[in-house]
């Protein structure tokens, strides 16, 4: 059994015209919103998405 746990940095940023971008690379999982809040919002939910494709993916690769 193998186990990697690596260090995943998140990225806050404040556009120009005062919304917000959160930028995940290392996960590819990106986000806006109209302020803080709604960016963190959305963040969320996209990396709840991007997670569960992994985790389904992940168990179909398991052949017992």
């Amino acid at each position: 059994m193998s186990v990697k746990i690596k260090y995943i940095k998140t990225k806050v940023i404040k556009e120009d015209e005062g919304s917000y971008s959160i930028v995940c690379s290392a996960l590819g999982v990106y986000s806006t919103g109209k302020n803080l809040q709604d960016a963190k919002k959305n963040y969320l939910k996209a990396l709840e998405l991007h997670l569960s494709v992994l985790r389904e993916n992940a168990t179909e690769a398991i052949v017992i």
